[in-house]
């Protein structure tokens, strides 16, 4: 049997909210088209090639997934694929009419609705507040923490296909609130160690006992990576910037989903996710090598990490707040893998919401009043923390092959479904869900069979190519070979689609995917929602303006007591005992906050109708 030369790749997935069932939906027919090229060089490696059933027009050669990752959505869509490749490709098709056993679409079309109440309402309601005694998001998270707990049930667990790789890695981007303390040294060693004498020699001087305790440029770097990789062989070595991942045991897969959710976790919308016990080691080895610093050892000594407390304990938000797909981090990781290797490689990016060239026909307005400056500063400040600039050079550099699949349909300007309310639209009705699921395989598709390719004039840099002939009489050419339309060298595909008899006369054994139709939502299913939001909303007010400010836990008595007296002073008000009101004191607090919270409620919710009705009926997809 001849060796297979391999072709990796690296799959980086942007951050959709809702809109993650679009990326499910890519992945799930990539993963079929796998599967099925796959099972076909088998069989003919069983036959042989001097057997008459050998069939010659299928590409002998190996893709395989070095590295999933992504951010938010795309992040969460990458733990549950590493997790469903475990238990074994079914993808939605003809021929699995129950949609039984697929993580991807159990997890971002039915959601948690098989409880018998729509997501949507689970997540409007008050339990969460009711135990916990506090807000902690603006929406109820116990849903998605049940679709993650859900995720994470295996029935069986197998060997990883041959097409992914047995060491597969998980990137996934956080943003930690607790930054990570990183201090740039502008003094040569022999010039701290004498600023370290003198501080322990002087009285009056700053006691400088250790590294923390020295003048440095400090800052703290609040961008996180998760990195996992698979790793089932006992004693396999562990790279210092990565976190052994093994299947089989329920710890590692909590771990994973935990960082999942982090990843997914909106800013404020949805509950942030405490992360524990993560070893000072790799938080050091993460930094640096976020900054490329990972193989100079003497920048150690000019940018450390001057954290102490191991484990490093964090809160962590969504990945997408003030970080971005870690298409560098995929990159850099399939490098590895590929240069000792000599295995050409590419990277594929999944983006639900792409962006395109500004609109020259919209002017830049220049902000003058404070109501702009506001705005704009601050979407600046997260524009700016988004820009990755290791990352821009990583994927610039090289002749990486660099593709995105993105939501296209013909005539539509808003092909996605789950794109309303910046994403959250999805959530409102599980046939938007279902319809950008199928719509990610609709685009995987065409993405596969006319995109993905390579071109013949590069055949030799990619290698892997080596028994394409291309000539009009091989078998592969007849079946694969995509013209160029605009003259030049054609191209052969990267992942061969066994859909495919015959590519230049559109011959198919399974024809192109049915572009799927988009459903609308009724206007009295979105009126529905008023009371819900309305209750969700003054529970959530009731409860913030129920606390203190500041709470009485965070200062002593003592310290209480003078604040009353000074403000007694000014104000000319009678310093009250601390926590005591009288019963009417009582009454009409509770009545005025009542009143309050009931009709900012009320209001908020009946606002946000509007918002909803008026962006799904500028979509087209409500029914009025």
């Amino acid at each position: 049997m001849k060796t297979r030369k391999t072709f990796k790749i690296g799959i980086a997935m942007a951050g959709a909210v809702s809109a993650g069932a679009y990326t499910a939906g890519v992945i799930d027919y990539l993963l079929e088209t796998l599967e099925k090229w796959d099972r076909a060089k088998k069989l003919n490696e069983e036959l042989g090639e001097e057997n008459p059933m050998y069939d010659h027009s299928v590409p002998m050669h190996d893709v395989v997934i070095e590295v999933m990752g992504g951010a938010s959505a795309g992040g969460m869509t990458a733990a549950i694929a590493a997790l469903a490749m475990f238990e074994g490709v079914n993808p939605i098709n003809e021929y699995n009419p129950e949609r039984q056993q697929n993580k991807l679409y159990d997890s971002w079309v039915n959601l948690n609705d098989h409880v018998g109440v729509p997501t949507l309402e689970q997540m409007l309601g008050t339990e969460d507040i009711a135990l916990n005694n506090e807000v902690q998001s603006l929406l109820n998270s116990d849903p998605i923490d049940a679709i993650a707990d859900n995720a994470g049930i295996m029935a069986q667990i197998k060997d990883l296909p041959e097409y992914v790789s047995p060491n597969l890695q998980i990137i996934l981007t956080i943003t930690s609130l607790r930054g990570v303390p990183v201090a740039v040294n502008f003094f040569d060693n022999k010039m701290r160690e004498e600023l370290k004498q003198q501080a322990e020699k002087s009285k009056d001087a700053f006691s400088a006992s250790d590294a923390k305790d020295q003048p440095a440029h400090r800052m703290y770097v609040h961008k996180g990576i998760a990195h996992f990789m698979v790793m089932r062989t006992p004693g396999q070595y562990q790279a210092p910037h990565v976190v052994p991942f093994q299947p089989e045991q329920e710890a590692d897969r909590k771990m994973l989903l935990e960082c999942a959710k982090a990843t997914g976790a909106f800013p404020l919308g949805l509950r942030a996710r405490p992360l524990s016990n993560i070893g000072l080691p790799y938080i050091k080895a993460m930094i640096y090598r976020m900054f490329g610093l990972q193989n100079q050892p003497k920048m150690e000594q000019a940018i450390e990490i001057t954290a102490e407390q191991d484990p490093f304990d964090l809160v962590a938000i969504d990945g997408g707040t003030i970080n971005n797909e870690p298409f560098g981090e995929i990159i850099e990781a399939v490098e590895e893998k590929c240069k000792n290797e000599g295995s050409p490689y590419a990277i594929i990016m999944i983006d639900p919401f792409p962006n395109f060239a500004e609109d020259k026909t919209k002017k830049y307005k220049q902000p003058t009043s404070l109501l702009d400056l506001i705005p704009n500063i601050f979407g600046a400040i997260r524009a700016q923390a988004m820009v990755k600039e290791n990352d821009l050079m990583r994927g610039l550099s090289g002749d990486v092959t660099r593709r995105m699949v993105f939501p296209k349909k013909k005539d539509d300007p808003y092909p996605i479904a789950c794109g309303a309310l910046d994403g959250f639209g999805g959530f409102f009705s599980r046939e938007f869900r279902e319809h950008d699921f199928h719509l990610g395989r609709y685009n995987c598709q065409k993405f596969l069979r006319k995109h993905f390719t390579i071109p013949l004039d590069k055949l030799d840099n990619a290698k892997v190519f080596g028994d394409w002939k291309n000539d009009a009489s091989d078998p592969k050419h007849q079946r694969f070979f995509i013209p160029n339309e605009l003259g030049g060298p054609g191209f052969y595909p990267i992942i061969p689609d066994m859909g495919i008899a015959n590519m230049a006369e559109s011959v198919y054994h399974e024809a192109y995917l049915p572009e799927p139709v988009k459903q609308k939502i009724r206007a009295s299913e979105i009126f529905r929602l008023d009371p819900l939001m309305g209750q969700r909303f003054k529970t959530v007010l009731d409860h913030i303006f129920a606390l203190n400010t500041p709470p009485d836990s965070h200062y002593n008595k003592e310290v209480h007591a003078d604040v009353d007296q000074l403000m007694a002073n000014y104000y000319g008000d009678k310093p009250k005992a601390s926590g005591k009101k009288s019963f009417w004191t009582r009454i009409i607090l509770w009545a005025w906050r009542t009143f309050l919270t009931r009709i900012l409620g009320k209001n908020i919710a009946k606002r946000a109708i509007k918002v909803i009705l008026l962006d799904f009926r500028e979509r087209g997809m409500i029914e009025l």
